[in-house]
């Protein structure tokens, strides 16, 4: 699915972003900037389409998990990515806790020759009665390369001061989560109290 088609169907359904790093969604899934804050998984069901959403970016056999085990792993997730944000750092509780989740599911890589030359197979090997593993582990695998990748110092928060979306700025003059909610909000604002101050 490309990300154009993912940020629609996602919109579409109540959540603002879509399209970032699957850790980053996972942690888009709450809007911290309310009080209270609001949870965009509020149930089963939504969850399941959150990850339905995702499935293109996990391995094939991986159900949905739970929503308890979503939002478990979302707010250790979240406090991550906050803190690398704001140069401090997690928790060991919750760094443990998203190591374990990568740790659940073993997995062995194996040498392929395919018609464009050699690639790397990653095969999971979940147990069999808990293959929803899978969707946490990808997630958890996905913070971990995000992190430790050259794209960890491209981490942003939206800069729409109502908004508390997190984002991965491939273009460094990128500002704001979304073009079509924050970015045009920004600037609907500016626009309006530049002309009433008129």
């Amino acid at each position: 699915m490309n990300t154009g088609s993912r940020l629609e169907r996602a919109q579409a359904a109540g959540f603002f972003v879509a399209g970032e790093p699957l850790a980053v969604d996972l942690a888009d899934t709450i809007i911290t900037s309310r009080d209270p804050v609001v949870d965009l998984l509020a149930d089963e069901a939504t969850c399941r389409f959150w990850w339905g959403l995702q499935q293109d970016r996990l391995p094939d056999e991986a159900p949905a998990p739970s929503l308890a085990l979503t939002i478990e792993l979302r707010r250790s997730v979240r406090e991550i990515l906050d803190a690398h944000i704001a140069g401090i750092a997690p928790s060991t509780t919750v760094v443990d806790r998203v190591n374990d989740i990568a740790a659940d599911v073993a997995c062995t890589r194996q040498l392929v020759q395919t018609p464009a030359g050699w690639a790397a197979l990653t095969i999971y090997h979940p147990p069999a009665d808990r293959l929803y593993e899978l969707a946490l582990a990808a997630v958890a695998e996905n913070l971990i390369d995000l992190l430790v990748g050259p794209e960890h110092n491209r981490l942003r928060r939206c800069e729409n001061p109502t908004c508390s979306m997190l984002f991965v700025a491939t273009d460094p003059r990128r500002k704001f989560c979304t073009q079509n909610i924050c970015a045009n909000r920004t600037r609907v604002a500016r626009h309006y109290h530049r002309h009433r101050s008129n």
